[in-house]
């Protein structure tokens, strides 16, 4: 008995606009947008979770035509989810890398850069430690498992035609000053501490001008901030998980009824 190509035509074109979800996705989520992971690894990723979940989607989209203004349509809807839902996973790490900035600012270890040949950008030390620290929290806390689970329900949730909306527009513009908020408050006990700090230094120049402040003053708060930055690390597991369900909430508020 042969294979009829014609039954094997609708499966794969039912695969199309799931594939292209999925690897947009894959592309900016946290973690796996890393350059240390190749093109061939994530499309070989989004093709493996595209075989897995299409047959268990409730519906699917099939595409008649490939070249259609439908067709087009329908992949720009994919590739826009799949960039603005991985950037709102990647809000967390960009919240605790905001912190760090700050951290490092507070220090006076803002000149303190470093290359990240990964990246191919600069970042502070401070930055950079607490990234691969939430990188590992990513796993610890199976966030990859996390991911699969949203990819999977995002196809009930925001269905294929009906993903990008207005309300889903407006929560993610909003989470921009989200970011800000969640950076600030986590860095919030560093900057207090380093402003008593300062405050100190300037009433003990008033005290003793014959001081020499410049030769005390960064070794101190270098000191005082590392001590801070020691108490603020066994506290980023609860920030992390405080945030990604601050995240799960905010995508749980705009998802089609």
């Amino acid at each position: 008995m042969g294979i009829n190509i014609h039954d094997l035509l609708n499966p794969l074109m039912a695969m199309i606009l799931p594939f292209v979800r999925i690897l947009a996705f894959v592309h900016f989520c946290p973690v796996l947008d890393n350059k240390a992971f190749s093109r061939r690894i994530k499309i070989a990723t989004a093709l493996t979770l595209t075989a897995l979940i299409t047959p268990m989607l409730p519906h699917t989209v099939v595409l008649n035509e490939l070249v259609s203004m439908r067709a087009i349509l329908l992949i720009g809807e994919q590739l826009l989810w799949g960039l603005l839902f991985g950037m709102t996973l990647q809000l967390v790490f960009v919240a605790l890398q905001t912190a760090g900035h700050i951290l490092s600012m507070n220090m006076g270890l803002g000149m303190a850069m470093m290359n990240d040949p990964v990246n191919g950008s600069s970042t502070t030390v401070i930055s950079q430690i607490i990234f691969i620290f939430c990188a590992l929290l990513f796993f610890i806390m199976d966030g990859h498992l996390l991911v699969v689970t949203i990819l999977f329900k995002s196809f009930s949730y925001w269905p294929i035609g009906q993903a990008i909306n207005e309300p889903t527009l407006k929560q993610l513009a909003q989470s921009l000053g989200w970011i800000m908020a969640s950076a600030t408050l986590i860095a919030l006990p560093t900057t207090f501490v380093m402003l008593i700090v300062q405050g100190g230094f300037g009433l003990l120049n008033r005290v003793s001008p014959t001081l020499n402040l410049f030769s005390l003053g960064f070794p101190i708060s270098m000191l005082f901030g590392l001590l801070c930055i020691t108490m603020i690390v066994s506290h980023i597991p609860e920030h992390y998980l405080n945030l990604t369900n601050e995240i799960l909430a905010r995508l749980d508020a705009i998802r089609v009824q």
